[in-house]
């Protein structure tokens, strides 16, 4: 191993920002070049000489993806023995998410970790091709991994392209199905597909998308071996997670957390106290509302967020200074203006949705508005083609259930937070890395 990883933490944020917590790091956003990624890593090597060796060892390790759906990397592979030779791999890069920084953090500071990945999956599968797909505004990130792949051409043992989304696609553009309609160059929004991308996705062939966080933790336990892997993190989730943390002044900050590690070290360390926040969005746009109380005393890992009926989304964790009700009003406004129209839930029930929602202001809330919230949610839930009118009632759900005091106070015509609102969704100008 290199001497420059015999430490166990940080991993991705090696030499970065030093805070008064072990178990918290600040990404750095300075790349990596392919020299001292090797005097880091050591050199690339095809590690599984058969599918069957990656899975079994991606078994023993658990592997959570980290786009969103948190699906273990083995059971993605379930299948895909019968496909060797004829497979697409995509690391997916594309944060739809407004409130997401991590992916394009990472591959800005490790391009070669996550092209690593990349290598080690499709040398396992025999893979025909290769893609890292990243925002179309995202030009910057987009030329880092271009001149990476320049860079190690002579590594790669199949072809690797950079990819797009389609300009003008927002947060849907990280749906699956929208990335491969992109490399289709078929519009870039999700698409019904008439078999699943194991059968049939990009060009048709067999594709296999993996976030590429997933495939950076994928190169760092084929160099390094499980036992180094769990050597940090608890017995149920271990390794370390990115998260993007919305700071309460709008500002954001990427770091690198120990799994398990309990969120009131994380805000510490940054400087945070429970005092000078409302509450909390945990899981991104496809997450849940938080009390600032029960936010500060969850743990970031996987298996306990799920134990209490929590998920870590897109990796995101949004703090908000203003009124609960106010920024779901906000957030659920937004998921309407992002609907691809392609089905009733999202066309209809989306925007309905936040027109209801607007009744539970101060003032107008009483039992009638906010039965008429509940219904929607109802009849939205489990209809979508996709599941972003699922993720819009979640949270939903989530704020009526937590915040039950704040629609009394609404309800008597007053609000008991500041009016400082909207932070969670896009405004003019974009958000500011701390």
């Amino acid at each position: 191993m290199s001497d420059q990883l015999n430490h166990s933490f940080p991993r991705f944020a090696y030499k970065g920002k030093t805070l008064a917590s072990r178990n918290v790091a600040v990404m750095p956003t300075s790349t990596i070049s392919l020299a001292e990624h090797l005097s880091i890593f050591g050199t690339p090597e095809p590690y599984f000489n058969s599918i069957r060796h990656l899975k079994k060892v991606l078994d023993e390790n658990e592997l959570h993806g980290r786009g969103g759906a948190a699906f273990p990397l083995s059971q993605k592979l379930r299948g895909y023995e019968s496909h060797i030779g004829e497979v697409v791999i995509i690391a997916n890069g594309c944060e739809g998410e407004h409130l997401s920084h991590k992916d394009e953090v990472l591959i800005r500071r490790h391009p070669h970790l996550v092209l690593d990945g990349i290598a080690i999956l499709g040398s396992a599968l025999h893979a025909k091709a290769g893609y890292v797909h990243i925002k179309a505004s995202q030009t910057s990130v987009q030329s880092v991994v271009k001149k990476a792949l320049a860079e190690r051409s002579p590594l790669n043992p199949f072809k690797i392209e950079v990819s797009t989304s389609a300009p003008g696609v927002g947060y849907i553009a990280g749906a699956e199905t929208a990335v491969i309609s992109a490399i289709n160059r078929q519009g870039g929004l999700p698409v019904y597909l008439p078999d699943r991308p194991i059968l049939r996705g990009v060009k048709k062939l067999p594709t296999l998308t993996a976030n590429v966080e997933t495939l950076a933790h994928l190169a760092l336990l084929a160099r390094f071996g499980s036992e180094w892997y769990s050597s940090v993190g608890t017995a149920e989730d271990s390794g370390t997670r990115l998260l993007t943390i919305t700071l309460p002044d709008g500002s954001y900050t990427v770091v690198e957390v120990v799994a398990g590690s309990v969120f009131s070290e994380v805000f510490s360390a940054l400087g945070v106290s429970p005092e000078q926040v409302s509450c909390g969005l945990l899981g991104g746009y496809y997450g849940q509302m938080v009390d600032a109380e029960r936010l500060w005393s969850l743990r970031a890992s996987h298996a306990d967020l799920k134990k209490s009926g929590f998920s870590f989304g897109a990796g995101v964790v949004a703090l908000a200074v203003g009124c609960p009700i106010d920024e779901t009003a906000a957030v659920l406004r937004y998921l309407a203006g992002e609907s691809s129209g392609q089905c009733g839930p999202c066309y209809l029930g989306l925007p309905e949705l936040a027109r209801a929602w607007t009744d539970l202001r101060p003032g107008k809330v009483n039992s009638s508005s906010i039965s008429r919230v509940s219904g929607l949610c109802d009849e939205i839930a489990g209809r979508g083609a996709c599941s972003m009118p699922d993720g819009a009632v979640l949270l939903a759900r989530s704020s009526l259930s937590r915040f039950r005091a704040e629609l009394l106070v609404h309800q008597s015509g007053r609000c008991g937070y500041p009016s400082s609102t909207g932070r969670l969704v896009p405004r003019q100008g974009a958000m500011v890395a701390r």
